[in-house]
């Protein structure tokens, strides 16, 4: 019996130290998508990154402009800025990200999926694009996504 409880025991510690977490605080906006200009990100390594989540926020309806490394949130009337680390476990997946949009220079909506203690948590090996589609949708919650039928260079690539 005490063999049972201690697997047991042993089994919910080793699964609790795998956990990966998501926090979404929605942003209120509720018209049509506007115009969002999108801080690009130097210390995101990632190749592809900034033009994937571009082309995740241009589905949800948003006109997206691209703004220098560092430019200040009070920049457009909608901005966005992100950061996101990647690492290497047999494979190189998202570990975390943080999406953070500004309304006139204030905090208006955050999404935060951290993988960082998966450990061997196989749900950690995720694909950017999805995962990005995820946190947009659930940030932005009462706008709707577009559908947008691929090009016929990217329906090739």
């Amino acid at each position: 019996m005490n063999v049972r409880i201690l697997s047991a025991l042993a089994t919910a510690v080793v699964v609790s130290g795998c956990a990966i977490t998501q926090d979404i605080a929605p942003s209120p906006l509720e018209q049509r998508a506007q115009e969002l200009c999108l801080v690009r990100n130097s210390e995101v390594v990632q190749d592809g990154f900034h033009d994937v989540y571009v082309r995740v926020l241009e589905r949800k309806g948003f006109k997206v402009r691209t703004l220098p490394d560092k430019s200040p949130t009070t920049s457009c009337p909608l901005v966005g800025t992100y950061e996101a680390i990647y690492r290497w476990d047999m494979a190189i997946y998202l570990a975390r990200a943080d999406l953070r949009f500004w309304a006139d220079g204030k905090e208006a909506g955050r999404a935060v999926y951290d993988s960082l203690s998966g450990g061997a948590n196989m749900n950690k090996f995720i694909r950017t694009e999805p995962k990005l589609t995820e946190l947009v949708d659930q940030l932005f919650p009462r706008l709707k996504s577009f559908l947008r039928l691929p090009s016929a260079r990217e329906a090739v690539a």
